[in-house]
């Protein structure tokens, strides 16, 4: 009898932790995102997007990348598996194989087939990616019950949040303006995507136009409209307000609506519709949904941190959050979710700009770096192709061609070195051993230690000063280990979350921990066990 009671208390107690979940965690990305976003557009942004989440939810401050290159495929990996590109291997969006001699694309999948298009845009899955994610934790913890479904414009930031297990991930086709997926996956689109897909949303709302939400003289975080350091959205017309974005489709591809603010409308649409249609958090089973809005990282490399562009853009993201925000608390019920916002990676200000205003920093030219380097190995060792790859700050060596000369690969390093230093433009430069042993304090080789895959990763790193970037002189990009890449914000909201505010260092591979203790779910199995500690309400 005392054996059966037990038994039954035993069921009960399981029975309670696992009614202890919210129905649905919702993980927002905002592609390239710096944290000071929060504090420069606050006097314009509306009460029930961003201020609403810190002002009910948890705001963490001082968030980091404990790795770099601070890229999109890496940063949805590492945000959503708990861990650095040291375990789950994307290393970059793409990378040179020392294997096959090519470059392999972080989702791309030769074996997968496009559903919803005629494109090769669908020959996608994480087959890569070597750590399962936040999706998997959530499917795994359930019996694969619960769903896990990552949504985005691009196909890297719907596919590597949602994990191995997902039940769907969507993504663009720049071709048609469709929402596609791959046949890892299904067969077939559900009905109600082909639906979503025949209503031309991406049509209607580029018909629209971009124009401004204020007055001009309004955006006061920002340079004038039309400066030397933005792009063309159109090529040969000036970029200023409004912009005629039904005109750059026809003259580009769909890709040219996500370079505008409608790519977040038509993401936060079709999430709308997975929450319906896939009835997200409608069972005792918790799901999980991952959103990444792609467009403010493609504005933001096309114009820049300091444009009006960009500032408007965040303007509209704030709304496109807010009613979010309330399907949520529709469909799902307020206080039954828990959502995090975070973004994969911030981004520097365009270096001409930083130049013109007294900064001290240039634009690094990597072709004459690779021809001098190229130069330099020739004249020392008499053996061309020394060198077999440089990409993402990475040199990787020709490893079959020293051997069979029995070239000396310190002698090779040192010189590599030595010539870098002397580069314009250059910080440091790291040889692989200098990675192996305990790991480093200085904050440049701990977050190239994070990085580095020993089945990917290239022999030596290169680092630029602050500042410095190989880029074209309008717009900007990311990728360093320097505060302005790798700086990003971080708000917990929801289900048992109170209000307050987090000023300690905190690491990116953070969330996920922190959301499987909250959720009462087990960590993603490479997973750091650090979580954050949460204020209950």
């Amino acid at each position: 009898m005392k054996r059966l009671i037990a038994i039954v208390f035993v069921c009960f107690a399981l029975g309670t932790i696992a009614q202890n979940q919210p129905k649905l965690i919702v993980g927002i990305v905002v592609d390239q995102m710096r944290t000071d976003y929060i504090y420069r557009y606050w006097d314009r942004y509306e009460n029930d997007g961003f201020k609403r989440l810190l002002k009910d939810g948890y705001f963490c401050k001082n968030v980091h990348y404990n790795y770099i290159p601070t890229y999109t495929g890496p940063g949805h990996a590492s945000i959503f598996t708990g861990t650095t590109p040291m375990e789950h291997g994307i290393i970059a969006n793409i990378w040179y194989d020392k294997n096959s001699s090519d470059n392999l694309y972080c989702v791309g999948d030769s074996t997968a087939n496009s559903i919803g298009t005629i494109s090769d845009q669908g020959k996608m899955s994480p087959l890569l990616m070597l750590a399962p994610t936040l999706g998997d934790a959530v499917r795994m913890s359930s019996l694969f019950k619960g769903k896990s479904i990552g949504i985005s414009i691009k196909d890297r930031s719907a596919i590597l949040p949602a994990g191995h297990s997902a039940n769907a991930a969507y993504w663009m086709d720049y071709g048609s303006g469709h929402m596609i997926t791959s046949d890892y996956y299904m067969d077939a689109l559900p009905k109600w995507v082909s639906k979503f897909n025949a209503s031309k949303t991406a049509d209607k709302l580029a018909d629209k136009g971009w124009k401004l939400t204020l007055a001009k003289e309004l955006y006061t975080e920002s340079t004038e409209d039309n400066t030397i350091y933005e792009k063309q959205l159109i090529t040969g017309v000036d970029p200023v307000f409004p912009y005629d974005v039904s005109r750059a489709i026809s003259e580009s591809s769909y890709y040219s609506l996500a370079c505008t603010p409608h790519g977040n409308t038509y993401l936060r649409l079709f999430a709308e519709q997975v929450l319906i249609n896939e009835d997200l958090g409608q069972d005792e089973s918790m799901d999980l949904l991952t959103i990444s809005f792609s467009s403010p990282d493609m504005i933001g490399h096309m114009f820049g941190p300091q444009s009006i562009e960009t500032e408007d853009t965040y303007l509209k993201l704030d709304l496109e959050i807010a009613q979010l925000i309330e399907a949520l608390d529709t469909r799902v019920g307020e206080g039954n979710y828990v959502l995090f916002l975070t973004a994969d990676h911030a981004a520097a200000p365009v270096p001409q700009y930083a130049h013109d205003n007294g900064f001290k920093v240039d634009y690094f030219n990597l072709a004459d770096y690779k021809k001098g380097m190229d130069e330099l190995l020739f004249s020392k060792f008499n053996i061309e192709g020394i060198i077999s790859n440089y990409s993402n700050q990475q040199i990787f060596l020709n490893w079959e061609l020293i051997e069979d000369n029995n070239l000396d690969q310190k002698e090779i390093s040192s010189e590599i070195r030595k010539y870098s230093l002397g580069f314009d433009g250059v910080a440091n430069m790291l040889d692989i051993k200098q990675l192996q042993p305990a790991l480093p304090t200085d904050n440049f080789s701990r977050l190239a230690a994070n990085g580095w895959n020993p089945l990917r990763s290239g022999d030596l790193l290169l680092q630029m000063l602050p500042g410095w970037m190989s880029y074209g002189k309008q717009g900007t990009t990311h990728g360093s280990s320097y505060s302005y890449d790798t700086h990003v914000p971080l708000i917990f909201y929801g289900w048992n979350i109170g209000h307050g505010e987090n000023l300690e260092p905190i690491d990116i591979t953070q969330i996920a921990p922190t959301i499987s203790l909250h959720t009462n779910i087990s960590f993603p199995d490479a997973s750091s066990h650090k979580g954050i500690m949460l204020p209950g309400k």
